[in-house]
Order: structure tokens, then C-alpha cells, then sequence
């Protein structure tokens, strides 16, 4: 049988057959291992991959961040949609760039340096500082990690971590960067001047008819009417629906004590501490200050500042167990008696108190009812928003597919790009959605409504009625609107002239007193100020004109607020000098280091993108948001470091 089996599978026929089946099997075959392993693929950033598990667990936990930080109850729908996922791909992407740039410059981390770095992180360490095993478990199995991706990845960021140490480490900053830029910065002025009004110069009396049109021609922008259009169009939004829902008082009452804890703010101390080495010396300095001394003169006496002894503002659970108890158990504020503390004996000063404070129920349920009726209707809204499809899709009127949908209908006769009536009111009806505005815009008369998706998760549908394009408005429409225009532009054109007068006859005496005399207008002193001091009252033109000039030059420029006009001179100048604030100084030169090295960081990370440049799969990436992604991130340990 088996010989005749050998026979049969040596024919011609038979190869030919096995061929074809071998064929086949490729094509089908491999191809389905191809497309498994696609979409195994979120992105290949460079040679190295992001696999779609690792994406969409972080995917999961910078949203459980986002949502805990905001409070909010985002989807990730929602989260989609504002594109939190490719910036969360864009994260992961630089990360993996900077960890092949360290793999290609030989830089590891030792097994050694993982397992001390896991063995530090708090949330594995029991009450007692120590490593706490079953803490770590159950870590990972609530991540979905297995332990020897956990360290993996724990490699990877002490690698980048210490390249880019290395990259930052060492750089300085010159201390006479810092005092030029200290002594630019805090130069004083003083400028002595006079104010000049519109209505100080000559009234040019009513134009020509000559003049208006010419007037009306050159500046045809200012009397121009804008395009307007007519329109209808259905809103389906968030807030219109969470608008028509209702929670009772007992389920908010559920809710506010559910949340209590995030309504309250516990009571809080200002506290001062000092240590000694032993309870004789930490009663002594008590019974010093019974008898008089202050606790500021004992930590003074002891070499002590008065940041060095402040724990400011600190609650109950921000507080050592002992520190604790001893604080909060006083009734009021002064001295406590000495405490036993894992650093040594503490005495401790409570300043002030502040107490606990508690949102009563009837101050919170009007957010909370905004809240959750907000929250369901983000589940609603896309519900409605396919039948509103439907609707459209079968050839219902706006009207008739808002109605049916449970939309607004609004239909507005004019409305201008910014939003506003003819009359330069702003309109009210209009969606929040800043594209709105967009869509109405680039559509055109005609166009068929289809549903618009906004970037708050809202949805509209459009129809553009009429197009009024925008044109001049003719001048016997707005005689008195252009007359007043050209007699403000005549007397700002006559203002100029006047002080441009001022100006150069100040450059050759610097008399300011006898010009104000002359016009009967009072000379008045802006500063000493410097040159962001919007306190002075002039413009930014014209701060920058008086400390480009030299005493005594004359300087002109805007009031900083109204259509003033002010001429004056630099009456005083004062430099800075860097004794003033060492401080200062000395915070701007590590401050300044601290850039130049952020600099050279960024420049390093934005290149080591360039070297490595993200290929995203966006079949795999949607198809993590549309299958479960749960099974097998866990399980076992993996293997690991035995610790």
C-alpha cells in the first residue's frame, strides 16, 4: 500500500496536482499571514515596530489618565474624534525613535538597574518602604503586562533616559548673559510729555462731494457690505439634548455622595518644623519659647531660615503618621510638644489653620445635573444622529429629518463669515462649533445636505438658500457714515502733522515748558518704568521709541489707549546694575541652562525622528477600536528577572 502510495505521488499527474495545491496554498496561505501580521502592526517607526497591543493598552491608559484628571466620562469615541489617538501614536513613536538611536550608540541597561528601579517605584512597596511582590502582581495584571514586557519596556526607558542625561547634563549658561539681559530688562525711563486730542487741531469742516467720493473710492474695504448668506440647517448638539433630560434629586443626592470626597477640602495647617538629634534638645528650644523666645529666634539661632522650618499648607494625609497625629490633634494654633519622628525630634508650630471645607449638595447639583445629563447625551447624540442620516439619505426636508430626529430647525435670512446680521449683530442661533461657520462658506447653492460631524460631537446638516456677494455700498446709502469717517481721518492726518511740528522743534531746544505754555496744555511725567510697563499708559510704539532714544531726545507716539497723541522728551534714565538683585540673576543663569539644555534635547529628539520616521497602519489602528483588544496582555508572569 505504502509502495503503491510512493508510485502514485512520483507521476507526472500527481506532481502537476501537488503543484497547483502548492500554488494555492501560498497564494491563500501566505497571504492570510501577511494580512495577520499587518494588522498585528500599529506603525513602524524606522526599522522598529509598534505592535497594535502595546498601542492600544496605551491608548487605554493615557484615556483612564485624562478622564481622572478632567473628571469627565470620555470615550474613546470621544477621545478619536479630537484625535488623542495619534498623539498618542506620535508619543509612542518618539519614544521608540529615542530608544533605537540608544540601541545604535551601544547604551543598555543592566539587569541590575531594572531591578532596582522596579524595586523603587512606590506603588510596589509596602508601609514599610519595602518591595511588596503582590503589590507588583497585581500591578501588572491590572495593566495586562506580563512581567518580562514590564521590564522590557523599564529598559528601554532608563536607555533613553540616560541618553538624553547625557545629551543635557553639564550645560551652562554665562552669569553675564544673564546680568546684561537682567540690567536690558530692568533699565528705567521717565518721559515728560504733552497730550494732544483729535479735537485739539483745526475742524476741517464737511467734504466736497469731490472729496466724499474720493474718499469713498480709496477706502472701499471700510464700506464694503460683506458676502451674506442665506441658510437653513439642523443642529443635533450635546447640549440641546442633555437640555431635555432630567435626573431626579435623589439620584443626584446618590451621585454628591458617591463624589463626597471630591467636594471636600480637607482642613489644612501651616506648619513649621525643626529637628533635633535628641528630646533633651527638642525640650529646651520648648521651654524657650515658653519662656519668651519666639520659634523664628531658636531657628535662627540655629542657622535656619524661615523656608528651611515651613512645611506650608499641609492636610492630614500629606503628613508622616507622627508628624500627623500630633499636628491635627491640637485645637488650636502655637506650640506642640515635641515628637518622636523618623528624621529625630520634632517641635512643631502650627501658624494657622484652615478649615475643612464641604460643597454643600444644593451649591453641586446644578454642575452635577450638567454633567451627567451631559454625559448621556454623548451616547445619544450619534444614536440620533443615524436616524437624522436616514432621514436625509431618503429625501426628508431639513425640517422634516430634524423633527423626526428629535433636532433644531433654524433658518436665518443673512449671516456674514464672523457670524453677524446686516445690522452688525452676532447671531445667536449659530451653532458653537467653530467649523460651522466654515461649512457655510465653501458650500454652494444646490449643494444636496449631508450630515457634518463636528469636532465637539455634534452634528448639522446645511443648505445654502441665496449668496448675497459682497460689494460696495453705494454713498448716497451711507453719506453721513462716510462724511464722519473722512472728517476723523482729516483730523488724525492733521494730529500727525502737529506733533511730527512738535517734535522736531523739541529736537532742536528740548523746551517742552514753552511749548505747553504756548498751547496751554499741561506737561505731565510717565515713570520711571521699564520697558514692558504697560502702567505708563503709552503704547508699544512709543515705549519702544523711549528707550531706543537718549535722554533728553524727543520722542512721539500713541497714548495707549483713545486717538491721543503725546510729544515729550526722556527726562531721566536708570540703569540697573547687577548688585541689585543677585538672586535674581543667579535663578535667570540656571534658568537659562536649563534651556540651552532643553534645547539641545529637542533638537536631538526631533532628529532622531527624522532618522526614523513613523509609518502609521491605519487599518490596524482602527481595527484595534473595532475588535476586543482584552485577551492575553496578561496572564503568566513571563518569565522576568526572578526578583
Amino acid at each position: 500500500m505504502l509502495n503503491a502510495m510512493r508510485n502514485s505521488v512520483g507521476s507526472i499527474g500527481a506532481k502537476i496536482l501537488l503543484g497547483l495545491l502548492v500554488i494555492a496554498f501560498a497564494a491563500w496561505g501566505l497571504e492570510g499571514v501577511f494580512a495577520a501580521r499587518t494588522q498585528t502592526v500599529a506603525a513602524k517607526v524606522g526599522d522598529a515596530e509598534i505592535s497594535t497591543q502595546e498601542f492600544a493598552r496605551m491608548f487605554d491608559g493615557r484615556l483612564q489618565a485624562l478622564r481622572a484628571s478632567t473628571g469627565s466620562g470620555l470615550t474613546p469615541e470621544d477621545a478619536r474624534r479630537s484625535g488623542f489617538d495619534m498623539i498618542v501614536l506620535d508619543q509612542m513613536a518618539t519614544q521608540t525613535a529615542l530608544s533605537e538611536e540608544a540601541k545604535a550608540l551601544g547604551i543598555d541597561a543592566s539587569d541590575q538597574a531594572i531591578s532596582k528601579a522596579i524595586m523603587e517605584f512606590p506603588q510596589f512597596q509596602d508601609a514599610y518602604g519595602k518591595f511588596d511582590r503582590t503589590a507588583y502582581d497585581a500591578s501588572l495584571r491590572q495593566s495586562r503586562l506580563r512581567q518580562n514586557e514590564f521590564e522590557e519596556n523599564i529598559r528601554h526607558d532608563l536607555a533613553r533616559d540616560v541618553l538624553l542625561q547625557s545629551i543635557g547634563n553639564g550645560t551652562t549658561a554665562p552669569r553675564s548673559l544673564a546680568e546684561t539681559l537682567y540690567k536690558y530688562r530692568n533699565e528705567k525711563r521717565t518721559l515728560e510729555y504733552i497730550e494732544l486730542e483729535p479735537d485739539d487741531v483745526e475742524d476741517p469742516g464737511d467734504p466736497s462731494d469731490t472729496q466724499l467720493e474720493d474718499f469713498h473710492k480709496e477706502n472701499a474695504a471700510q464700506f464694503t457690505a460683506p458676502e451674506y448668506r442665506k441658510i437653513s440647517f439642523v443642529a443635533l448638539t450635546v447640549k440641546d439634548v442633555a437640555a431635555g433630560l432630567e435626573r431626579s434629586e435623589q439620584d443626584l443626592r446618590v451621585e454628591y455622595n458617591l463624589r463626597l470626597a471630591s467636594y471636600t477640602t480637607p482642613e489644612r495647617r501651616n506648619i513649621e518644623q525643626m529637628v533635633f538629634d535628641t528630646q533633651d534638645e527638642a525640650d529646651e528650644a520648648a521651654q524657650k519659647i515658653a519662656d519668651g523666645e519666639s520659634f523664628a529666634q531658636i531657628a535662627e539661632a540655629r542657622g535656619l531660615s524661615a523656608q528651611d522650618v515651613s512645611l506650608g499648607f499641609q492636610s492630614k494625609a500629606d503628613l508622616p503618621e507622627a508628624l500627623a497625629e500630633a499636628a491635627f490633634a491640637a485645637n488650636e494654633t502655637g506650640i506642640i510638644d515635641p515628637v518622636d519622628t523618623a528624621l529625630g525630634w520634632s517641635l512643631l508650630n502650627i501658624r494657622s489653620i484652615a478649615p475643612e471645607k464641604v460643597v454643600t449638595f444644593e451649591d453641586a447639583k446644578d454642575a452635577l445635573k450638567t454633567e451627567l445629563t451631559t454625559t448621556e447625551a454623548r451616547q445619544i447624540v450619534p444614536e440620533r444622529s443615524v436616524d437624522l442620516d436616514d432621514q436625509l439619505a431618503g429625501g426628508s426636508t431639513l425640517e422634516e429629518a430634524a423633527e423626526q430626529s428629535g433636532a433644531v430647525f433654524v433658518q436665518l435670512d443673512a449671516v456674514d463669515e464672523t457670524g453677524r446680521d446686516p445690522d452688525g449683530n452676532r447671531i445667536n442661533s449659530l451653532p458653537d462649533d467653530p467649523e460651522f461657520l466654515n461649512w457655510v462658506f465653501t458650500a454652494n447653492v444646490g449643494d444636496e445636505p449631508t450630515l457634518l460631524e463636528g469636532s465637539t460631537g455634534d452634528y448639522f446638516s446645511l443648505k445654502i438658500e441665496e449668496i448675497t456677494e459682497a460689494a460696495l455700498r453705494p454713498i448716497d446709502t451711507i453719506t453721513e457714515e462716510i462724511k464722519s469717517a473722512w472728517v476723523a481721518a482729516e483730523r488724525k492726518k492733521a494730529l500727525q502733522d502737529l506733533t511730527d511740528r512738535l517734535t522736531d522743534r523739541l529736537s532742536e531746544s528740548s523746551d517742552l515748558a514753552a511749548i505747553s505754555e504756548e498751547l496751554g496744555a499741561e506737561v505731565k511725567t510717565a515713570g520711571p518704568g521699564i520697558r514692558t510697563d504697560r502702567t505708563m499708559g503709552l503704547s508699544a510704539e512709543l515705549l519702544e521709541r523711549l528707550f531706543a532714544a537718549q535722554k533728553d531726545d524727543a520722542v512721539t507716539g500713541d497714548a495707549a489707549e483713545g486717538q491721543s497723541r503725546l510729544v515729550g522728551t526722556v527726562s531721566d534714565i536708570i540703569p540697573a546694575t547687577s548688585e541689585e538683585d543677585i538672586t535674581a540673576i543667579d535663578r535667570s543663569t540656571e534658568s537659562y541652562a536649563a534651556r540651552l539644555a532643553q534645547d539641545f534635547v529637542d533638537q536631538f529628539t526631533r532628529t532622531a525622528r527624522n532618522n526614523h520616521p513613523i509609518q502609521p497602519n491605519q487599518a490596524a489602528i482602527d481595527a484595534v477600536f473595532t475588535a476586543p483588544h482584552g485577551g492575553g496582555y496578561g496572564g503568566d508572569h513571563g518569565g522576568g528577572l526572578g526578583f
